[in-house]
């Protein structure tokens, strides 16, 4: 049974000025310590954008479709990688997700996202189903 569904979409332009505005603070908000290093190792400005807005836009969803909010989703404490069956969500304590579902490995419920970066923008839906 599906549970919830969320979706969002972000400007790739937004995050680019974000990231030359702040730097490596805005990405400590918004990346997970995993993704920190893998957008740490892409040196072209605009593969950094689209990379950091396609996961502010997954958390986005993901928050929407828990019903959480940001802040309390908490984005640095949630990680999206790419998993052998497509993305995989994982998370810490310190996320809301954690004192909904408890730990990533026993969560009663699967989380489907999907990502997508055209055109300027990233667009992400995560569906949340109960197991």
């Amino acid at each position: 049974m599906i549970v919830g569904i969320g979706n969002d979409v972000v400007e790739t332009r937004r995050i680019l000025r974000a990231v030359e505005r702040h730097g490596a603070p805005f990405l400590r908000r918004v990346l997970a310590p995993d993704e920190q290093a893998r957008a740490a190792a892409i040196s072209h400005p605009d593969r950094l954008a689209e990379f950091v807005a396609g996961r502010f836009a997954a958390k986005e969803a993901l928050a929407k479709a828990v019903g959480c909010g940001l802040a309390r989703l908490s984005m640095p404490h949630v990680s999206v990688s790419v998993g052998q069956a497509g993305l995989r969500v994982t998370w810490q304590e310190a996320s809301a997700l954690w004192a909904q579902f408890g730990p990533p490995e026993d969560a009663p419920v699967r989380i489907h996202l999907a990502l997508t970066h055209a055109a300027g923008v990233a667009f992400a839906v995560a569906v949340v189903e109960q197991r």
